[in-house]
């Protein structure tokens, strides 16, 4: 089954719950006001004819006078009551009293189904309780007495209500109630179509966008990145398109830089392979002479070749999270004194100074392995030996700020233009795209060191430096020293 018709089916199971809650309830609420209605209508015409009888018990001094007279009774009853007999059918109607005895056996009776009609079930008895107008044999506890009272206060008699409770519990067989049970229904049964006419389009409307993520993700899982969805509601909705937008743009930027990045290490590998395999054909050409020179050249490829492949294979285990990380509390100006070390003589070869701030008088405790933090400095020692012209300077520098540590590395000449600064920690990315393997590096040096920093929870930045070249900064948070 689809989401549209769920949606729809959904919408109409809720239309129709709440179409017959409210016919049900209407249903019933008319139910108890009409059966409330007839109660008081029915108390009001009996203490009108109750406080009328009274009038007549005094006027005519007794009740002789109406026992004696069963058309004025009738007339009486059916006035009060709403439907006064005249003429003719007064008359036949008191000729059946006193034929039959009240109510008169030759009534008019209502149709099956229907109560009996109130006048045929009023009764008058005298103040003793005996039966005036109705059946000798009716038992007083079947009627409902009200007594009839006189100006000066004495009860004269009583007047009996049979109350048809059985008959008037089914007053929704009315025909006035069955009337209006129809219309509910009727008005019910419209309501349900026109939630199935608004419920069906509403069901396409919101899973319409549904449809077009579907019919892009199947493009983007063959291959193609182009694939965009335009619905621009601010709903969840349009938030999932407005991500899957950002995931395919992401992805097709990852599909390039993966086409690049493929391009390039062949380009990488292919040129000292090329370098390499041209000096062997030399040599077994007998162009070259195979002597000392020639075989230094050809171990220098190789160790260009070597170097790449242990950085490619160092930064795609990097990538995977695969590198073993040794984490101890490390006093990071130590560190960088140690990796400093390591590199004064070929500074020194090349006449650069270098300067050092604050290795040996800041005490900032990382907690980092020390293999990996070795080769981050190495990389960027490196970095500023290769690229720094002779006779310029280095700075390196460590400070506190809050909780992390700070270590700044800065050269001289040559700089970097701000608009190349972003690329530096690209794969295979050299700023001067001139130089060979032989004076550059592989290019993956600073990518490795930014996946480093990643790994240890810092950061690695670069800028222009006020020497004139680069400044590396690298900023790594601080663990408290009761935890050294």
């Amino acid at each position: 089954m689809t989401i549209t018709r769920r949606l729809l089916f959904i919408q109409l199971f809720i239309a129709l719950v709440l179409v017959s809650g409210m016919f049900l309830f209407i249903q019933w609420s008319f139910d108890r006001g009409f059966l409330r209605y007839i109660d008081e209508r029915e108390q009001q015409i009996t203490d009108s004819l109750a406080e009328e009888l009274g009038v007549i018990y005094v006027t005519d001094g007794g009740w002789e006078r109406l026992a004696a007279s069963p058309e004025r009774w009738l007339q009486l009853v059916t006035s009060v009551a709403g439907v006064p007999l005249t003429g003719e059918r007064l008359a036949r109607g008191a000729k059946h009293i006193e034929e039959t005895g009240w109510p008169p056996q030759e009534a008019e009776k209502p149709p099956a189904g229907l109560p009996e009609p109130l006048e045929w079930r009023i009764r008058l008895l005298d103040a003793q309780s005996v039966m005036i107008y109705g059946p000798a044999e009716e038992p007083l506890s079947a009627l409902e007495l009200h007594p009839i009272i006189t100006d000066n206060g004495a009860t004269v008699g009583f007047l009996g209500l049979v109350k048809d409770k059985a008959a008037f519990s089914a007053a929704r067989d009315l025909q006035f109630s069955e009337q209006q049970n129809q219309a509910y229904f009727i008005i019910a049964l419209v309501m349900l179509l026109l939630s199935a006419g608004v419920a069906l389009p509403l069901a396409h409307h919101l899973v319409g966008p549904i449809k077009d993520l579907t019919l892009a993700t199947r493009r983007l899982a063959s291959g193609d990145y182009t694939a965009r969805i335009q619905h621009q509601s601010n709903d969840e909705v349009g938030q999932l398109a407005r991500d899957f937008n950002e995931l395919a743009l992401t992805l097709s930027q990852n599909e390039v830089l993966r086409r690049r990045w493929v391009a390039d290490i062949s380009h990488e590998l292919r040129t000292p392979l090329s370098i390499l395999l041209g000096e062997i054909d030399a040599l077994r050409d007998g162009v070259y002479t195979l002597d000392d020179n020639a075989l230094n050249s050809l171990h220098q490829e190789a160790q260009l070749m070597s170097r790449l492949i242990n950085d490619l294979y160092e930064l795609s285990m990097s990538d995977i999270g695969a590198l073993d990380y040794h984490k101890v509390p490390l006093d990071l100006g130590a560190a960088a004194r140690d990796a400093l070390e390591g590199f004064l003589p070929r500074f020194m070869e090349k006449s650069i100074q270098v300067e050092i701030h604050g290795l040996d008088d800041v005490k900032a405790v990382v907690f980092a392995d020390p293999d990996r933090i070795d080769q981050l400095l190495s990389n960027l020692l490196q970095n500023t030996l290769r690229y720094t012209d002779a006779n310029g300077c280095a700075r390196l520098s460590l400070i506190r700020q809050g909780k992390q540590a700070c270590l700044t590395l800065e050269d001289s000449a040559p700089g970097v233009d701000d608009s190349e600064l972003p690329k530096l920690f690209d794969r295979l990315y050299r700023a001067d795209s001139s130089r060979n393997r032989k004076t550059g590096g592989t290019g993956l040096g600073l990518a490795i060191c930014q996946n480093i920093t990643a790994a240890h929870a810092g950061s690695l930045t670069v800028r222009a430096s006020p020497l004139g070249g680069l400044c590396f900064t690298l900023k790594l948070p601080l663990i408290m020293e009761e935890a050294v």
